[in-house]
């Protein structure tokens, strides 16, 4: 339950163009580097608004940030745009038989409100006036599991765009400003469950708008992709079902864990738009499980043609705050060499590939006004231009093991894997990084330059 950011304004796609075609809003946002900023650049422009933010006799205003608001962020911006699967991010969060029952039960005029209510907010981000203890964010984790067996709040969270009237609240949602306003105790379980279910409300209404408003074009682009998918298989790819079982194995050797008891869903894409900018390759299954309680999202595109690993992404709340703790141009140097080696790690222990063979590799970077670097590195493993005097069957091996792929293995500074993506052609991938420091150095009117080395 953190931030919410508006990519454009929500009035633009459901006011005045409530006609809008499923394809307009894939345009809409084509030029936005989602793989490179989901969980840096957008989390960093929340952050920054609600930093600016001030709201009288209220202290300072900490932003939970996770990765959970982003969906919400797109979502509220185009049209729902994970569900489009821009992202690739469906928005159907909803697995919980007791809780769509009891979101379905609410009148529509209610959840014509809450989405009213949202366009109406001159912000894009959900703010907290403290950020929730250690006890607090374990208890919400039980209760959002408790939540989804049918253990629902008592009252409703209090609402008001009042300054006034919000003084007999201790725990209430300011509407003017999209702020959550805390009491300085901790929270109880049924105010916990408050937050919850309000959280819960508030993505079902939007979601519903969109399905309400683009179900023939929804209709349209899931038959599209099932006679797609049909195709594949007939010509001796592998079915969804395969798919999902080709990434639960890559879910526990990336991860260690299984999935069981995560929010799963998979579905069809004839092209992958994932990885940096999206590499593009065609006929996909994603795979997503979600830890909602945790704060954690795993996601995977396997090819529909023989199962394998296409893009392998993490996100967590723990990930997005990480990122903003900058990180001076020294800094980045002196923890070089140990990525690098973790990389090469990743690329040997984890996808089985001869690293060795990638002989033209690369750590990438951004520098911003040559004081810090970017949130992230990337290390990318070129196949081309491979070293000839690699000798027998050595060489084989290796021409067996790349198949002339190239991969991008990603980490934040501190050494969490965020993301690794293959391509055909490393020429799109330099594309997309200089298109990601233009449009750094036009919304943050700052110095940016990539730094791209040898390693």
């Amino acid at each position: 339950m953190m931030s919410r950011e508006t990519i454009p304004h929500r009035k633009n796609v459901f006011g005045e163009e409530r006609k809008m075609k499923l394809q307009d809003l894939k345009n809409a946002v084509e030029n936005i580097e989602i793989s490179e900023t989901m969980q840096q650049e957008i989390a960093q422009n929340v952050i920054e608004r609600t930093q600016k933010h001030k709201w009288g006799g209220v202290k300072p205003v900490s932003a939970r940030r996770t990765a959970h608001r982003l969906p919400r962020i797109a979502a509220a911006a185009a049209g729902l745009i994970l569900a489009v699967g821009v992202v690739g991010i469906p928005a159907r969060a909803i697995v919980s038989s007791l809780v769509k029952e009891r979101m379905e039960k609410i009148p529509d005029e209610e959840h014509q409100a809450r989405v009213e209510m949202l366009d109406s907010q001159p912000v894009g981000a959900d703010t907290y006036t403290r950020s929730l203890t250690e006890n607090e964010k374990e208890r919400e984790k039980e209760l959002w599991s408790r939540y989804q067996q049918g253990l629902f709040p008592e009252g409703e969270l209090p609402q008001t765009d009042s300054e006034k009237e919000a003084q007999t609240y201790e725990l209430y949602y300011l509407t003017t400003d999209s702020s959550f306003h805390l009491p300085d105790r901790e929270l109880t379980d049924e105010e916990l469950l408050e937050l919850i279910d309000f959280e819960v409300k508030r993505n079902y209404a939007l979601q519903k708008r969109y399905e309400e408003e683009f179900a023939e074009e929804i209709e349209a682009q899931e038959q599209e992709k099932q006679e797609a998918a049909a195709q594949v298989v007939d010509a001796g790819g592998i079915t969804e079902q395969e798919a999902v079982a080709s990434a639960k194995e890559w879910l526990q050797k990336l991860y260690g864990i299984t999935g069981d008891g995560l929010e799963l869903h998979s579905y069809f894409e004839e092209v992958q738009d994932a990885g940096y900018d999206g590499s593009g390759e065609k006929n996909t299954y994603m795979v997503n499980w979600t830890d909602m309680p945790g704060r954690k999202y795993y996601y995977f595109y396997i090819s529909a043609q023989d199962g394998s690993l296409v893009w392998a992404s993490y996100s967590s709340s723990d990930l997005v705050d990480a990122s903003q703790t900058p990180v001076t141009v020294q800094e980045a140097e002196t923890k070089l060499p140990e990525l690098s080696a973790d990389a090469v790690s990743f690329m040997e222990d984890k996808l089985e590939l001869d690293a060795e063979a990638y002989v033209e590799r690369y750590a990438d970077y951004m520098v911003i006004d040559e004081q810090t670097a970017g949130s992230r590195i990337n290390f990318v493993f070129c196949s081309g231009g491979r070293n000839t005097d690699v000798q027998g069957a050595q060489a084989q091996d290796a021409e067996e093991a790349q198949t002339g792929y190239n991969y991008v293995i990603t980490y934040a500074w501190d050494g969490t894997f965020i993301e690794c993506c293959r391509t055909k052609d490393i020429s799109t991938y330099w594309d997309s990084r200089e298109r990601v420091a233009q449009s750094y150095r036009q919304a943050q009117g700052v110095t940016v330059r990539q730094v791209k080395k040898e390693v």
